[in-house]
């Protein structure tokens, strides 16, 4: 994720270059004498009040040292008051206009001997008049073929961000800045806190390496989401409900004051919170699958909760949101053919996979049915790709006791301290692979992922859960310390 930005006080203290290249679309050259211009943002500096213009090879600077302009033409650009990100655009007599967002990412240069702070803009490919954009996403035909995205589809990578809005931003918002990429896997979350609930970042990183690793492959030959969580506003005291009851009523009132209504289309929006609906409940989504969730850790024996519960609180809300029930495909709980961070047995502790404990991650097994009986010898068996060595590498926990073996071999399933060939265990459906199965389009009341330039594909299917969905009012509260 790319979150070099230097501290929040020197970004207004130092000076920083915005640069970046214009190419035609058509034959990727430079666009010479293109105009850059700064629709939206501030401006320090003697040369504010004029564009920019390309040089020969499409290349541009806001020169905010002087360095490269000159002294006369020094232009300090930062987002204007209220706003995440500059609004640029860039037009050229005969091409189509491309309005984008920059939000600045600093990295610091030494040249020649001296230091300087310099941000890079998105590759722009403007489009001749008249080019065809087959799919309908601002991005002509041409221009796809540069970025090695879809022409036909626009979404190339399936996460519900357009390849627009991950190339040039949407609506005053700049999720390249968040590290978003047309032919990568992409989820955002905006996340808030009471003072004394901030989840830690050692939590937050354990959450965001589990998406990184994923089983989910990409267009560009990546394996992995990008999970992007940005730890925005600490809500204030003033503004803090111990009790947020009825919990999405109050929800709201929070929502609606810390969360920008631009982001509503690219974010999901969590709260790190004390409790809800005067319970001692972990956390709860907002439907199945959602757009908004809550981490409520503060009625726990650890006030708002270990790092491991809070990386496996969130983890198991945020399934929630993209459409994981307890049971993965259904709503049975403590599934013993069932190894996910969804399941209660999993959710605090974490899976231990290959011998290590703490592990959180959604079922990455197949694994079948089990009606009735089970050999403790064989234990469980996979299907669809799923091989005994795979079920090798999982211990099992069973209503909150660890057994010992694997779910593969010698699983102590009774806990007895023998192996049997057959002991009763209860009827439980075969279990899916839940990476395979999440949904990236939220949904339910508090809103949907998707923004305005996926067109057509803005009307698909939210997926295989479209028909399952379940309702907020439906949802049941997660887990308490009394399931532990």
């Amino acid at each position: 994720m790319k979150k070099l930005l230097l501290i929040a006080a020197s970004a207004v203290l130092m000076n920083g270059c915005i640069y970046g290249t214009v190419k035609d679309a058509n034959t990727g050259s430079g666009v010479y004498q293109a105009k850059v211009s700064v629709v939206k943002g501030s401006c320090s500096g003697n040369g504010c009040g004029f564009p920019e213009g390309t040089d020969s090879s499409g290349f541009y600077v806001f020169d905010a040292y002087g360095d490269r302009n000159g002294s006369a033409n020094t232009k300090f650009i930062t987002p204007a008051s209220g706003e995440e990100a500059i609004t640029f655009s860039v037009s050229k007599p005969g091409y189509i206009s491309r309005t984008f967002y920059h939000k600045p990412d600093y990295q610091k240069v030494t040249y020649d001997g001296k230091t300087y702070y310099v941000s890079d803009a998105p590759l722009i490919y403007l489009c001749p008049y008249g080019s065809l954009d087959s799919d309908g996403d601002s991005i002509c035909n041409s221009a796809e073929n540069r970025y090695g995205t879809d022409p036909y589809n626009s979404d190339t990578d399936g996460d519900r961000l357009s390849d627009a809005a991950e190339i040039f931003g949407y609506d005053g918002v700049d999720i390249r800045y968040y590290g978003a990429d047309p032919l990568r896997k992409t989820i955002l979350i905006e996340a808030d806190y009471y003072q004394a609930f901030k989840p830690d970042q050692a939590a937050l990183d354990q959450v965001i390496q589990a998406f990184a690793d994923a089983p989910v492959t990409n267009p560009d030959g990546s394996t992995g989401i990008t999970l992007a969580i940005d730890l925005d506003d600490r809500i204030a005291a003033s503004d803090e409900d111990s009790n947020l009851s009825p919990v999405w009523t109050d929800f709201d009132v929070l929502k609606n004051k810390y969360f920008k209504s631009r982001r509503s289309s690219l974010f999901h929006y969590a709260l790190f919170v004390d409790q809800y609906n005067g319970g001692s409940s972990s956390g709860i989504s907002r439907g199945i699958p959602a757009h908004d969730f809550i981490v409520s850790l503060g009625q726990w024996p650890t006030p708002g909760g270990t790092t491991q519960q809070q990386a496996g609180t969130l983890m198991h809300e945020f399934g929630h949101n993209l459409g994981l029930m307890h049971g993965g495909d259904e709503n049975a709980n403590r599934k013993l053919n069932y190894l996910s961070i969804m399941s209660y047995d999993y959710q605090m502790p974490g899976l231990t996979v290959d011998g290590t404990s703490g592990v959180v991650d959604f079922s990455r097994l197949k694994v079948n049915a089990i009606s009735g009986n089970i050999s403790e010898y064989s234990a469980m068996s996979g299907y669809g790709g799923t091989t005994e060595t795979n079920l090798a590498d999982y211990s099992v926990r069973r209503n909150g006791t660890w057994l010992s073996g694997t779910a593969s071999s010698n699983l102590d399933v009774n806990n007895n301290g023998s192996l049997q060939s057959s002991v009763y265990v209860g009827y439980y459906n075969a279990s899916q692979n839940d990476w395979d199965n999440i949904t990236f389009a939220g949904g339910g009341s508090g809103g949907s992922i998707g923004d305005g330039h996926l067109g057509a594909s803005a009307l698909m299917s939210f997926g295989t859960f479209n028909s399952r969905s379940i309702p907020e009012y439906m949802v049941d509260s997660c887990m308490t310390p009394e399931d532990m």
